[in-house]
């Protein structure tokens, strides 16, 4: 009888470290953008650009990335059940650096594709004061070049990198893992 619990136990212990990890990393996302996209329905096709929509949120605060003051970021390493050992704390430069390049519009092109977030390379993570996560960001770069961020922003356009872009972000990332 004691074997049986424990053998439960630790299958149990598994199956949540398991669900718990995919969880974590997003795999499940299931998360909408929350934007008033919805304005978007009303339109006739005649008014009906996206891009213009985006646009003209660019430079409305209430729009910047992540929405809340960040105390620290931190670099996952987005691989099944090793990304919370992977992590990698952002230093105080390379954390304005971050925020200001999610919020600027140049480092983004209008391309998307179609890809999944398990597909991606890297997990950024913001937090506040309080140490609760407060945005995410979703890198897949190699052969992809896309993001995806909880909170959505209209500055990261619809999540595809800008040459200009991927440089930045390439050259960012380097700078965080060499430290």
């Amino acid at each position: 009888m004691k074997k049986a619990t424990l053998f439960i136990s630790i299958i149990f212990i598994l199956v949540f470290i398991l669900i718990s990890d995919i969880v974590d990393r997003s795999i499940v996302f299931s998360q909408q953008p929350k934007f008033e996209i919805e304005d978007l329905t009303f339109l006739s096709d005649e008014e009906l650009d996206t891009k213009k929509y985006y646009e003209s949120f660019f430079d409305n605060p209430k729009y910047k990335f992540p929405r809340k003051n960040t105390i620290k970021i931190k670099l996952y390493k987005n691989r099944f059940l090793l990304s919370r050992l992977t992590s990698i704390a952002v230093n105080s430069q390379l954390k304005d650096e971050l925020i200001n390049f999610f919020n600027n519009p140049v480092n983004f092109d209008w391309n998307e594709t179609t890809w999944s977030v398990d597909e991606s390379e890297y997990i950024l993570r913001f937090f506040n004061e309080k140490d609760n996560e407060i945005g995410k960001v979703f890198l897949c770069l190699e052969g992809c070049g896309m993001t995806e961020s909880l909170p959505f922003s209209p500055n990261m356009k619809f999540g595809g990198l800008s040459d200009i872009g991927m440089k930045k972000i390439l050259g960012i990332i380097e700078q965080i893992e060499k430290e």
